[in-house]
């Protein structure tokens, strides 16, 4: 198992990523867990989070600043149906 933690730009995701690092370790499954503006990457992930707070707005901004996001998250979540 894998996740990419997207970062688009919203702050530090350094707790995001601890706390599922925490988790992946408290329950026994070896992952990889990383933070990654990198579509590709995101693409290869078995799991993808999108962190944020509600204000999707600017969420949106920051996912068209990087180019390609976007169309992985729609290939792979809206019509792949990845977690």
């Amino acid at each position: 198992m894998s996740v990419a933690i997207i970062d688009y730009g919203s702050g530090n995701l350094r707790s995001a990523a601890k706390a599922f690092e925490r988790a992946a370790r408290e329950t026994g499954f070896s992952d990889d867990i990383i933070v990654t503006n990198d579509p590709e990457k995101v693409r290869s992930a078995s799991h993808i989070v999108l962190p944020g707070v509600g204000a999707y707005a600017d969420c949106r901004a920051g996912l068209d600043a990087v180019t390609g996001m976007v169309d992985v998250l729609s290939e792979q979540v809206i019509k792949g149906g990845k977690p």
